[in-house]
């Protein structure tokens, strides 16, 4: 009992096989052997630490009161600068949840969060341990993700995740998501569009587009509500901002740009209401002040709004003709530099003409600007 007390305290390569070849010829298997062998999965020695990873994961299920103290330390390897190390638990993971369900949420959540690494074969592993957990338990794995998702900060890892369920719901699973289950990813996708920054929105925009999660009719749900909150969230800024504030100004021309964004995605098929209608055309006598970039955008999807005629119209239509007067400026200052840069000048002239068209369709008085 003394020595093996001993042996238990300073182990190495060759007591590590030991144990294993005692592990393996015994039915009887002594706890004591497979807690050394957790223990050794701490070991500062690379080799020691890589075979007892394996004989954990071997022989994981044989001990079940160590299951739990298992895979936490397992899982602790992760964390391990040594990317092999970090292999080879992504590797053995799934098989901690071969023979049953009760570590899925745990092991799925945590292969989720490595979906986005960085290591060229260590993303692979990750996503071929991932896809296993899905074959072996769909239902949970996919829950899994989704607390892993909603739990990411980063809209770059949620929409890696999301990708990835996407891809493996219609492909490895031939199926599609619970009703439940697709108003959770939807609830997600809301929250995405609010919170992200404009570069960020692209992103979950040319996702979204792609997805085949939910359904054409549940992302335009899922737009109208997002366009919703970020009026509202408009609105409230209008009230507080000081407009003298650089920052706030800021904050009032990204939302701005964050609601074009979606309409651009949900144009064809969403009317915008009044109250919409009257935060956007509010802005229009800012428009000096917002980068080229940002306010060609605003005025090309405003005008595609205005021409297929999905909105309803402002109370206030004093900043329509504060639109037509921005206008009339570029237009002239258009036509002064014509000459000089012809070629680059063409296409947006052309947009201006097309954006005067467009909002020609408000039957109010403002002849007197467009004659002019």
């Amino acid at each position: 009992m003394k020595s093996r007390k001993v042996q238990q305290m300073s182990v190495d390569v060759s007591a590590l096989y030991e144990i294993c070849q005692r592990l393996e010829e015994t039915s009887t298997k002594d706890s004591g052997d497979f807690q050394c062998c957790i223990d050794a999965v701490k070991s500062s020695d690379a080799s020691t630490k890589k075979l007892a990873i394996q004989i954990v994961f071997r022989f994981f299920d044989s001990f079940p009161d160590k299951r739990v103290s298992a895979l936490n330390t397992l899982m602790s390897q992760l964390n391990e600068p040594d990317v092999e190390v970090q292999k080879l638990v992504i590797k053995g993971l799934p098989s901690t949840c071969q023979r049953h369900a009760d570590y899925v949420d745990q092991v799925g959540d945590v292969l989720a969060q490595l979906l986005s690494a960085h290591d060229r074969q260590e993303s692979l592993l990750v996503r071929k341990s991932l896809s296993s957990l899905l074959v072996s338990h769909p239902k949970p794995t996919l829950v899994a993700m989704y607390c892993a998702v909603n739990d990411a900060e980063n809209i770059d890892e949620k929409v890696t995740m999301l990708k990835f369920m996407d891809e493996k719901v219609s492909r490895l699973l031939k199926g599609e998501l619970s009703p439940l289950m697709k108003r959770k990813i939807a609830k997600i996708y809301k929250a995405m569009l609010v919170s992200a920054t404009p570069d960020e929105i692209e992103l979950v925009l040319r996702f979204m587009g792609k997805s085949t999660q939910i359904s054409d009719e549940e992302k335009l749900a899922v737009f109208t509500e997002a366009l919703e909150e970020l009026v509202e969230r408009g609105l409230e800024l209008d009230a507080e901002i000081d407009d003298g504030d650089a920052q706030d100004f800021i904050s009032t021309v990204n939302n701005v740009v964050k609601i074009v964004l979606i309409l651009n995605s949900a144009a064809r098929s969403y009317t915008m209401p009044r109250k919409m209608t009257n935060y956007l055309f509010s802005k229009f006598g800012k428009l000096r002040l917002i980068h080229a970039s940002d306010r060609k955008d605003i005025m090309k999807v405003l005008a595609t709004v205005t021409h297929l005629g999905s909105y309803e119209e402002p109370d206030d239509f004093s900043c329509v003709i504060k639109l037509f007067d921005y206008l009339r400026v570029i237009f002239l200052d258009i036509l002064c530099i014509w000459n000089e840069r012809q070629c680059t000048n063409h296409l947006i002239l052309n947009h201006i003409v097309l954006q005067f068209s467009d909002f020609r369709r408000f039957e109010h008085p403002i002849s007197n600007v467009v004659n002019d």
